[in-house]
């Protein structure tokens, strides 16, 4: 998945998920904020979500969009008014994710940076 696919994707499930919410299941004050934040660190899909002093891991192979609905269930049950998916850690827990999947991601590096389509190679250089 390239990064417009994953901000397209990440974007609808913002919108539904704050679209999403029943009349009765609301929290005083209003209805529940999501903010999704992507891109933070390799691999860049939100691994964590936060919501006041309340915390959500993202499981191990678990589909963003049902670690999204875990985590908003959550937060509306805990009566919590925002919660942040993804950003850069903030938690020992959330770093100890993040790193993971970090070590992850560079097992799948090939160490090459990626070509620049739009460069042109100077004359007398191989």
């Amino acid at each position: 998945m390239n990064n417009e696919q994953l901000t397209r994707r990440l974007e609808a499930l913002e919108r539904r998920m704050n679209a999403e919410q029943p009349s009765g299941t609301l929290p005083p004050g209003g209805p529940l904020r999501v903010v999704i934040v992507s891109g933070c660190l390799p691999p860049g899909e939100p691994l964590w979500g936060a919501a006041g002093s309340h915390e959500w891991l993202r499981g191990p192979g678990e589909d963003l969009d049902a670690f999204a609905d875990r985590a908003a269930a959550a937060a509306r049950e805990a009566g919590e008014p925002l919660l942040v998916i993804g950003g850069l850690p903030s938690s020992s827990a959330q770093h100890e994710v993040a790193m993971a999947a970090y070590d992850a991601w560079l097992l799948t590096d090939d160490g090459v940076p990626p070509e620049e389509t739009g460069w042109i190679r100077p004359r007398g250089f191989a």
